[in-house]
């Protein structure tokens, strides 16, 4: 199958599905907003050979990246009900570089060797960047990049991660502008620069209710 016709199958997949992975019942909407938000301002060499997509629901942005970019993405979801489905889908459709698990990121540690082990993390829409490089940033290697999707009012929250990212071993390395259907939407990059504490993470649902400050 061609990649465009593959992604649009997914997209396809997804607006029907029976259980709730995604917020678009229309094909255009959400082409533009899943598939063409996680592709259109990443460029190949962001991501490496492997990636973690955390948060992953329906498999955005992972299994777009992973059909558009030809990489190994690891995608894991605290709701075992989506990684279920988004893993009968990919074997459906015969996508074999996507790996999913059911895990919350906070506990990912404790499932086998991946604290530094993957080139990139990836995530899209699970919270303030305090908190999300947290849950990204010890799994990545040093030299490797974190990429958040983010609106308009990143801004702020950029401004309140300044702590974390010293914390954690990281620094902003570039932030890319883009639209889909006339709205803004940015890429907030950041560098593994050294490594990360072995505390963080730190326990289910502390990264979210005390962000490093």
């Amino acid at each position: 199958m061609e990649k465009i016709e593959l992604v649009k199958k997914y997209v396809e997949e997804l607006v029907n599905a029976p259980i709730n992975l995604v917020g678009y019942r229309d094909f255009n909407e959400a082409f533009h907003y899943l598939y063409m938000d996680s592709v259109l301002a990443v460029k190949p060499e962001d991501l490496g050979n492997t990636f973690l997509d955390v948060g992953t629901g329906g498999g955005v942005p992972g299994v777009f990246l992973s059909i558009e970019f030809g990489v190994h993405g690891f995608l894991i979801d605290s709701v075992c009900k989506k990684i279920d489905y988004v893993k009968n889908l990919c074997e459906k459709l015969g996508l074999i570089n996507v790996e999913l698990m059911c895990v919350r990121a906070e506990e990912l540690k404790d499932k086998g060797n991946f604290r530094e082990s993957f080139d990139s993390a990836v995530s899209r829409a699970v919270s303030k960047i305090a908190t999300v490089l947290e849950l990204t940033a010890p799994y990545v290697k040093v030299g490797g990049k974190l990429l958040l999707y983010k609106g308009p009012g990143y801004n702020e929250e950029l401004g309140q991660a300044v702590n974390a990212m010293k914390e954690l071993g990281v620094k902003l390395s570039e932030v890319r502008k883009y639209s889909i259907l006339g709205k803004d939407r940015f890429l907030i990059i950041f560098e593994k620069t050294s490594p990360t504490p072995e505390k963080y993470p730190r326990k289910v649902g502390i990264p979210e209710k005390r962000p490093i400050r």
